[in-house]
Order: structure tokens, then C-alpha cells, then sequence
């Protein structure tokens, strides 16, 4: 009976999405990853989802606008399209990258809202592996080449998750979504906090001294409000990912530091990280 107890307790745990357990573990980094790792050649079982059929679009309070440094996020993941193609006058090599941004609400701690009107078998394809079956989007020529740059996991169909999970709950449709994700991302670079990792692409820097950056767009004491994620590789803290909450409706991307909403930000980078530079930089 004991090892009966024991065996639907394992039964349960593996039932439960990674996503559901730690929302700074993130499950599109752990996707990508698996996509690294596995052929493509080799079906993957689809993971249980949180959300039955999906949640109702507009049905949310902030969004969170989350931004990676692609050069941290691709070491020891070089088998991956994005990564392989990172060269060092890319882009994403000297500034932020798109990640996601996600409708959220406040009241649910688990972050679990999404797919909203999204169809069961859309959802079992949700995996690093099977991005690219999921149903293609209908994207405009200049809002997919915008995406290829602002957000290089475009090579491994990461639009697909990205819009299915969290652009289906915005209220836009999938161009107007990316649109003004990927200006965004434009925006952030132009302001001094992003101009502050371009130029110090390479080099070690001290946590406060990016916060202030940030401040001096967005405010005194807004770099509170920044949640710093930060991996390890070669002994080295690296800076891996910057989030901070955004206001409902968005407004265009020119007044992104006037979006910025004051929800205490966290992470768990050190005092000092290194900004990774390209591989060949």
C-alpha cells in the first residue's frame, strides 16, 4: 500500500506543468532548450496544460514585457537555428531581444492565464519540438521581418508559441500583436538603459549601475521595478533576462517609459554581472 501511496504521489508531480511551479523558471527557456537537445526527427509527447480550454481574451491587468540578451541565452545551446545564426553584427548580439509579452492578472499568482480560444490540439503542440506544426500565423512581410530581428527565436517558430499562449488573450489580432511587441523592443533600445548594454557588451557591470540607467527614462526609483534574471556559464554571472510591468491599453511604443507600472521587481542576479558578448565578437 505504502508503494502504491508512493507511486501516485510521483504520478501527480509529473502531472504538473513546470510553469504552474515557478514562474522564474521559465518554460519557453526550458522549451528551447528541449528543442536543442531533441532531433527533430523524434516525436515528443505533448505536456498537460493549465487552462482547460483556454482563458477569455481581455481578461487581464498588466502585461509583462520580458526582454533576453540572446548571447547568455544561447551558450551551451548552439544547436538551436537562433543560436547557430547569432553573429556578431546581429542585432540581437549588442541589444535586448524580445522574449514575450504577456497579458497578466494580478490576482492569480500562478501566472497561468492564456490560450485563450485556443483548441486542444493547438495547445498539445505547444512544445520546443513542435513549434512549427502548430498553425502558421498570418503576419504582414514587414511585421515578420521585424520579428526576425527583434526576436531570433523567430528560427524556431517561438512566434507560434508566443502568440497561442499569450498574444490569443490581448484582444489584437496576430499582426497587430507583434507590431507593437517588436516596437517595443525598438523603443527599449533607443533608451538609455538599453544603449547602456550595447556599450558595455563584454564587459562586467554593476546591478545598480543598470537600474540608474533605467531611471534616468523611467524615473526615480523605477529600477525597483526591474526584475534582473540572470545564468551561469564559464564561472560567470550573465544577464539573461529584464522584465518589467507594462499598463493596459498599451500606448505606441514612443511612450513605453510612461507604460512602466510599479510592481516591485525581483531576480537573482548578484550585485555584478557580465553582459555576454557574441560568440566571434
Amino acid at each position: 500500500m505504502r508503494q502504491l501511496a508512493g507511486l501516485a504521489i510521483l504520478i501527480l508531480i509529473a502531472a504538473v506543468p513546470s510553469s504552474a511551479l515557478d514562474w522564474s523558471r521559465d518554460p519557453v527557456d526550458q522549451a528551447r532548450a528541449q528543442l536543442a537537445a531533441a532531433p527533430l526527427s523524434v516525436a515528443v509527447a505533448p505536456a498537460p496544460r493549465r487552462g482547460g480550454g483556454g482563458g477569455t481574451p481581455g481578461q487581464f491587468d498588466s502585461y509583462v514585457f520580458s526582454l533576453e540578451w540572446t548571447p547568455a541565452f544561447c551558450e551551451g545551446k548552439g544547436s538551436l537555428p537562433e543560436c547557430a545564426r547569432l553573429t556578431p553584427d546581429a542585432f540581437a548580439s549588442t541589444h535586448l531581444a524580445l522574449h514575450g509579452l504577456w497579458p497578466d492578472q494580478s490576482s492569480d499568482p500562478s501566472h497561468g492565464y492564456g490560450y485563450c480560444g485556443v483548441d486542444a490540439q493547438t495547445r498539445s503542440l505547444d512544445r520546443g519540438a513542435t513549434w512549427c506544426r502548430m498553425p502558421a500565423l498570418s503576419l504582414a512581410d514587414a511585421t515578420m521581418s521585424r520579428l526576425s530581428v527583434d526576436m531570433p527565436g523567430t528560427a524556431s517558430c517561438l512566434e507560434n508559441h508566443e502568440w497561442y499562449k499569450h498574444g490569443s488573450c490581448s484582444g489584437y489580432g496576430p499582426d497587430e500583436y507583434f507590431a507593437r511587441a517588436a516596437g517595443l523592443v525598438e523603443q527599449a533600445s533607443t533608451l538609455a538603459f538599453g544603449r547602456f548594454l550595447t556599450a558595455h557588451a563584454g564587459q562586467t557591470v554593476a546591478a545598480a549601475d543598470l537600474r540608474a540607467a533605467f531611471e534616468s527614462d523611467f524615473g526615480a526609483g523605477s529600477g525597483a521595478d526591474l526584475t534582473l534574471t540572470c545564468t551561469r556559464a564559464h564561472g560567470d554571472a550573465l544577464l539573461l533576462d529584464v522584465r518589467m510591468h507594462l499598463a493596459t491599453p498599451l500606448r505606441p511604443a514612443a511612450e513605453l517609459s510612461s507604460m512602466l507600472l510599479p510592481v516591485a521587481g525581483s531576480g537573482n542576479c548578484p550585485s555584478s554581472f557580465l553582459i555576454d558578448p557574441a560568440p566571434g565578437s
